[in-house]
Protein backbone atom coordinates (compact mmCIF):
# COMPACT_ATOMS: atom_id res chain seq x y z
CA UNK A 1 0.00 0.00 0.00
CA UNK A 2 1.59 3.31 -0.90
CA UNK A 3 1.70 5.79 1.94
CA UNK A 4 -0.12 9.01 1.45
CA UNK A 5 1.01 10.44 5.05
CA UNK A 6 4.51 10.62 6.71
CA UNK A 7 4.86 10.18 10.97
CA UNK A 8 7.13 13.22 11.71
CA UNK A 9 9.60 13.87 14.78
CA UNK A 10 10.52 16.38 16.35
CA UNK A 11 14.38 16.46 17.88
CA UNK A 12 14.46 18.63 20.30
CA UNK A 13 11.55 20.74 22.23
CA UNK A 14 12.32 24.29 20.93
CA UNK A 15 10.51 26.70 21.32
CA UNK A 16 11.04 27.82 17.12
CA UNK A 17 9.20 24.16 16.80
CA UNK A 18 5.99 25.28 18.12
CA UNK A 19 5.47 27.90 15.03
CA UNK A 20 5.76 24.59 12.87
CA UNK A 21 3.53 22.20 15.51
CA UNK A 22 0.32 23.52 13.29
CA UNK A 23 1.44 22.60 10.17
CA UNK A 24 2.70 19.10 10.78
CA UNK A 25 -0.59 18.83 12.48
CA UNK A 26 -2.69 20.00 9.73
CA UNK A 27 -0.98 18.92 6.88
CA UNK A 28 -2.71 15.83 4.41
CA UNK A 29 0.70 14.62 4.17
CA UNK A 30 2.35 14.61 7.48
CA UNK A 31 1.38 13.29 11.33
CA UNK A 32 2.46 14.64 14.44
CA UNK A 33 3.82 11.32 15.65
CA UNK A 34 6.52 12.08 18.49
CA UNK A 35 9.07 14.05 20.09
CA UNK A 36 12.02 13.81 21.61
CA UNK A 37 13.70 15.85 24.48
CA UNK A 38 16.40 14.88 26.88
CA UNK A 39 13.77 15.01 29.44
CA UNK A 40 10.91 12.70 29.16
CA UNK A 41 8.71 14.76 31.42
CA UNK A 42 9.65 17.80 29.26
CA UNK A 43 8.88 15.68 25.90
CA UNK A 44 6.20 14.66 27.18
CA UNK A 45 4.78 18.42 28.02
CA UNK A 46 5.30 19.59 24.73
CA UNK A 47 3.90 16.38 22.90
CA UNK A 48 0.56 17.26 24.76
CA UNK A 49 0.61 20.72 24.21
CA UNK A 50 1.38 20.22 20.51
CA UNK A 51 -0.57 17.57 19.34
CA UNK A 52 2.02 14.71 19.24
CA UNK A 53 1.02 11.08 19.55
CA UNK A 54 4.45 9.91 21.50
CA UNK A 55 7.12 11.13 23.27
CA UNK A 56 11.24 10.38 24.25
CA UNK A 57 13.60 10.61 27.02
CA UNK A 58 16.22 10.53 24.29
CA UNK A 59 16.97 11.97 20.88
CA UNK A 60 18.56 8.29 20.10
CA UNK A 61 15.19 6.72 20.82
CA UNK A 62 13.53 8.40 18.33
CA UNK A 63 15.82 8.02 15.91
CA UNK A 64 15.66 4.36 16.94
CA UNK A 65 11.54 4.30 16.06
CA UNK A 66 11.00 2.43 12.62
CA UNK A 67 7.83 4.17 12.47
CA UNK A 68 9.57 7.59 11.73
CA UNK A 69 9.73 8.82 8.52
CA UNK A 70 10.87 12.32 8.73
CA UNK A 71 12.97 14.08 11.69
CA UNK A 72 12.62 18.41 11.97
CA UNK A 73 15.75 19.22 13.73
CA UNK A 74 15.03 22.59 15.46
CA UNK A 75 18.23 22.48 18.26
CA UNK A 76 20.93 25.14 18.87
CA UNK A 77 22.96 25.58 15.30
CA UNK A 78 26.01 23.69 17.26
CA UNK A 79 23.91 20.76 17.48
CA UNK A 80 22.38 20.67 13.42
CA UNK A 81 25.68 19.22 12.01
CA UNK A 82 26.06 15.73 13.99
CA UNK A 83 22.28 15.13 14.90
CA UNK A 84 20.96 15.56 10.91
CA UNK A 85 24.04 12.85 10.04
CA UNK A 86 22.81 10.58 13.19
CA UNK A 87 19.48 10.71 11.19
CA UNK A 88 20.00 10.63 8.18
CA UNK A 89 22.25 7.67 8.83
CA UNK A 90 19.25 5.94 11.09
CA UNK A 91 17.29 5.66 7.87
CA UNK A 92 15.20 9.12 8.40
CA UNK A 93 14.62 12.40 6.21
CA UNK A 94 15.80 15.56 7.88
CA UNK A 95 14.34 18.91 7.74
CA UNK A 96 17.02 21.41 9.67
CA UNK A 97 16.20 24.85 10.61
CA UNK A 98 18.43 27.26 9.33
CA UNK A 99 21.25 28.33 9.21
CA UNK A 100 21.89 24.37 8.07
CA UNK A 101 25.18 24.16 10.18
CA UNK A 102 28.21 26.09 12.13
CA UNK A 103 30.44 26.12 8.38
CA UNK A 104 30.46 25.26 5.12
CA UNK A 105 33.15 21.73 5.88
CA UNK A 106 30.01 20.92 8.22
CA UNK A 107 27.62 21.45 5.47
CA UNK A 108 29.27 18.99 2.92
CA UNK A 109 29.65 16.57 5.73
CA UNK A 110 25.94 16.28 6.37
CA UNK A 111 25.47 16.37 1.94
CA UNK A 112 27.64 13.25 1.90
CA UNK A 113 25.64 11.86 4.60
CA UNK A 114 22.63 12.30 2.67
CA UNK A 115 23.78 11.05 -0.14
CA UNK A 116 24.76 7.74 1.96
CA UNK A 117 21.61 6.93 2.90
CA UNK A 118 19.79 8.01 0.33
CA UNK A 119 17.55 10.45 1.98
CA UNK A 120 16.33 14.07 1.61
CA UNK A 121 18.01 17.37 3.86
CA UNK A 122 16.61 20.41 3.66
CA UNK A 123 17.32 23.57 5.17
CA UNK A 124 14.04 25.49 6.47
CA UNK A 125 14.31 28.77 4.78
CA UNK A 126 9.75 28.66 4.94
CA UNK A 127 9.53 32.20 3.65
CA UNK A 128 10.74 30.31 0.35
CA UNK A 129 7.46 28.69 -0.14
CA UNK A 130 5.10 31.38 -0.07
CA UNK A 131 3.33 32.86 -2.98
CA UNK A 132 4.62 36.38 -2.34
CA UNK A 133 8.19 34.83 -2.61
CA UNK A 134 7.70 32.95 -5.73
CA UNK A 135 5.41 36.04 -7.36
CA UNK A 136 8.76 38.09 -6.88
CA UNK A 137 10.92 35.90 -8.42
CA UNK A 138 8.86 35.55 -11.12
CA UNK A 139 8.73 39.40 -11.40
CA UNK A 140 12.23 39.82 -11.36
CA UNK A 141 12.84 36.94 -13.93
CA UNK A 142 10.94 38.38 -16.17
CA UNK A 143 12.32 41.87 -16.30
CA UNK A 144 9.64 43.46 -15.01
CA UNK A 145 11.66 46.20 -13.32
CA UNK A 146 14.90 45.93 -15.80
CA UNK A 147 18.46 44.47 -15.14
CA UNK A 148 18.65 43.99 -11.14
CA UNK A 149 21.33 46.09 -10.08
CA UNK A 150 21.16 46.60 -6.02
CA UNK A 151 19.68 44.24 -3.56
CA UNK A 152 19.04 45.72 0.15
CA UNK A 153 17.79 43.73 2.65
CA UNK A 154 17.42 43.72 6.65
CA UNK A 155 16.04 41.23 9.52
CA UNK A 156 16.53 42.59 13.24
CA UNK A 157 15.09 42.49 16.40
CA UNK A 158 16.28 43.56 20.01
CA UNK A 159 17.49 40.77 21.71
CA UNK A 160 18.90 41.86 25.44
CA UNK A 161 22.64 40.81 25.89
CA UNK A 162 21.73 39.76 29.36
CA UNK A 163 19.46 37.42 28.08
CA UNK A 164 19.46 33.58 28.24
CA UNK A 165 19.60 32.90 25.07
CA UNK A 166 21.57 30.77 22.52
CA UNK A 167 21.91 33.23 20.03
CA UNK A 168 24.05 34.96 22.11
CA UNK A 169 26.74 32.37 22.86
CA UNK A 170 29.23 32.48 20.45
CA UNK A 171 30.38 28.00 20.78
CA UNK A 172 27.07 27.32 19.84
CA UNK A 173 26.69 29.32 16.87
CA UNK A 174 25.36 32.46 17.77
CA UNK A 175 25.31 36.23 16.59
CA UNK A 176 22.51 37.94 14.26
CA UNK A 177 24.37 37.29 10.82
CA UNK A 178 23.99 33.34 11.57
CA UNK A 179 20.49 33.83 13.10
CA UNK A 180 18.83 36.40 11.00
CA UNK A 181 21.50 37.33 8.23
CA UNK A 182 21.30 34.39 6.92
CA UNK A 183 17.77 34.77 5.50
CA UNK A 184 19.22 38.20 3.93
CA UNK A 185 22.28 36.16 1.84
CA UNK A 186 19.94 33.87 1.36
CA UNK A 187 17.40 35.74 -0.79
CA UNK A 188 19.77 37.72 -2.56
CA UNK A 189 21.46 34.66 -4.36
CA UNK A 190 18.35 33.59 -5.06
CA UNK A 191 17.04 36.85 -6.53
CA UNK A 192 20.30 37.16 -8.43
CA UNK A 193 20.30 33.75 -9.25
CA UNK A 194 24.35 33.82 -8.44
CA UNK A 195 27.22 33.59 -6.07
CA UNK A 196 28.90 36.41 -4.85
CA UNK A 197 32.39 36.87 -6.06
CA UNK A 198 33.22 38.73 -3.26
CA UNK A 199 32.27 40.28 0.15
CA UNK A 200 32.67 42.65 2.47
CA UNK A 201 31.37 42.45 6.03
CA UNK A 202 31.58 44.22 9.39
CA UNK A 203 30.65 42.72 13.14
CA UNK A 204 29.71 45.25 16.11
CA UNK A 205 30.18 42.48 19.03
CA UNK A 206 28.50 43.25 22.12
CA UNK A 207 29.91 44.56 25.34
CA UNK A 208 28.78 41.41 27.83
CA UNK A 209 28.93 38.54 24.68
CA UNK A 210 31.50 38.10 22.04
CA UNK A 211 29.15 37.24 18.73
CA UNK A 212 27.82 39.72 16.88
CA UNK A 213 25.20 42.07 17.67
CA UNK A 214 24.63 43.60 14.61
CA UNK A 215 26.18 42.42 11.33
CA UNK A 216 27.03 44.66 8.46
CA UNK A 217 27.33 42.63 4.54
CA UNK A 218 28.22 43.92 1.02
CA UNK A 219 28.08 41.21 -1.45
CA UNK A 220 29.55 41.90 -5.17
CA UNK A 221 28.05 39.73 -7.63
CA UNK A 222 29.47 39.43 -11.45
CA UNK A 223 28.18 42.45 -13.91
CA UNK A 224 28.56 44.99 -11.07
CA UNK A 225 25.41 43.88 -9.10
CA UNK A 226 25.54 44.33 -5.55
CA UNK A 227 23.64 43.31 -2.89
CA UNK A 228 23.91 45.15 0.75
CA UNK A 229 22.25 43.70 4.46
CA UNK A 230 22.51 44.62 7.73
CA UNK A 231 21.12 42.12 10.65
CA UNK A 232 20.83 42.65 13.85
CA UNK A 233 20.00 42.15 17.87
CA UNK A 234 19.85 46.14 19.01
CA UNK A 235 16.93 46.94 16.94
CA UNK A 236 12.90 47.26 16.62
CA UNK A 237 11.59 44.93 14.23
CA UNK A 238 13.49 45.69 11.01
CA UNK A 239 13.20 43.51 8.46
CA UNK A 240 12.39 44.39 4.54
CA UNK A 241 13.82 44.01 1.03
CA UNK A 242 14.41 46.20 -1.34
CA UNK A 243 14.59 45.30 -5.52
CA UNK A 244 16.28 47.99 -7.42
CA UNK A 245 16.43 47.46 -11.16
CA UNK A 246 17.00 49.68 -14.49
CA UNK A 247 13.50 50.06 -15.17
CA UNK A 248 12.01 50.15 -11.69
CA UNK A 249 12.07 48.52 -8.15
CA UNK A 250 10.09 46.18 -5.44
CA UNK A 251 9.69 47.14 -2.39
CA UNK A 252 8.99 44.12 0.31
CA UNK A 253 7.80 45.08 3.52
CA UNK A 254 7.66 41.92 5.09
CA UNK A 255 9.55 39.07 3.57
CA UNK A 256 10.50 36.65 6.01
CA UNK A 257 6.68 36.06 7.17
CA UNK A 258 4.22 37.10 4.49
CA UNK A 259 0.29 37.09 5.87
CA UNK A 260 -1.42 33.71 5.21
CA UNK A 261 -4.59 35.67 4.08
CA UNK A 262 -3.32 39.21 2.87
CA UNK A 263 0.33 39.61 1.85
CA UNK A 264 1.69 42.60 -0.54
CA UNK A 265 4.39 44.52 -1.71
CA UNK A 266 4.86 48.12 -3.45
CA UNK A 267 6.15 47.35 -7.63
CA UNK A 268 7.01 50.75 -9.11
CA UNK A 269 8.06 50.96 -12.78
CA UNK A 270 8.49 53.62 -15.33
CA UNK A 271 7.64 56.45 -12.14
CA UNK A 272 4.09 54.34 -11.67
CA UNK A 273 3.93 52.85 -8.18
CA UNK A 274 1.14 49.51 -7.76
CA UNK A 275 0.55 47.35 -4.85
CA UNK A 276 0.51 43.25 -5.67
CA UNK A 277 -1.29 41.52 -3.17
CA UNK A 278 -1.41 38.01 -2.58
CA UNK A 279 -4.19 36.47 -1.12
CA UNK A 280 -4.53 33.39 0.63
CA UNK A 281 -1.09 32.29 0.37
CA UNK A 282 -0.94 30.01 3.20
CA UNK A 283 1.06 29.43 6.13
CA UNK A 284 4.97 29.73 5.57
CA UNK A 285 5.52 26.90 7.82
CA UNK A 286 2.05 24.51 6.27
CA UNK A 287 3.67 25.21 3.10
CA UNK A 288 7.17 24.26 4.08
CA UNK A 289 6.21 21.42 5.71
CA UNK A 290 3.72 20.00 2.74
CA UNK A 291 5.98 20.65 0.07
CA UNK A 292 8.99 18.63 2.19
CA UNK A 293 6.63 15.59 2.96
CA UNK A 294 5.33 15.74 -0.90
CA UNK A 295 9.11 15.64 -1.81
CA UNK A 296 9.04 12.89 0.16
CA UNK A 297 6.39 10.86 -0.88
CA UNK A 298 6.92 11.31 -4.77
CA UNK A 299 10.29 10.95 -4.44
CA UNK A 300 11.59 14.56 -5.93
CA UNK A 301 14.24 16.78 -5.05
CA UNK A 302 13.36 19.53 -2.69
CA UNK A 303 13.54 23.02 -4.38
CA UNK A 304 16.02 23.96 -1.74
CA UNK A 305 18.57 21.66 -2.09
CA UNK A 306 21.27 21.06 0.39
CA UNK A 307 23.76 22.10 -2.27
CA UNK A 308 21.98 25.50 -2.11
CA UNK A 309 22.78 25.84 2.08
CA UNK A 310 26.40 24.79 1.48
CA UNK A 311 26.31 28.01 -0.99
CA UNK A 312 24.99 30.38 1.82
CA UNK A 313 27.15 28.69 4.51
CA UNK A 314 30.27 29.58 1.85
CA UNK A 315 28.98 33.51 2.03
CA UNK A 316 28.59 33.45 5.66
CA UNK A 317 32.06 31.61 6.01
CA UNK A 318 33.57 34.38 3.76
CA UNK A 319 31.64 37.32 5.76
CA UNK A 320 32.84 36.36 8.92
CA UNK A 321 36.79 35.88 7.64
CA UNK A 322 35.98 39.44 6.37
CA UNK A 323 34.57 40.81 9.47
CA UNK A 324 37.59 39.42 11.09
CA UNK A 325 40.59 40.94 8.96
CA UNK A 326 38.94 43.60 7.91
CA UNK A 327 39.27 43.10 4.26
CA UNK A 328 37.40 42.20 1.20
CA UNK A 329 37.55 38.38 0.75
CA UNK A 330 37.10 36.68 -2.31
CA UNK A 331 35.11 34.22 -2.99
CA UNK A 332 36.76 31.00 -5.04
Amino acid sequence: MTKTKLNWGYLGAAKIGRSLAPAVAQSKHANAYAVASRSLEKAETYARENGFQKAYGSYQALLRDPEVDVIYIPLPNHLHCPWAIRALDSGKHVLCEKPLALTAAECRKMIAAARRSQRFLMEAFMYRFHPQTLKIQELVAAGTIGQVRIIRAAFGFMLKEDASNVRLVKRMGGGSLMDVGCYCINVMRALFQDEPLRVMGHAERGKQVSVDMTFTGTLLFSNGRTGIFTSSFQSVLDWGVEIVGTQGRILVPSPWKPDAKLAAFILEVGGMSSEVVVRNGGGIYHREVDEFSRCVLEGRAPILAPEEALKNMRVIDALRRSARLGKVVRLR
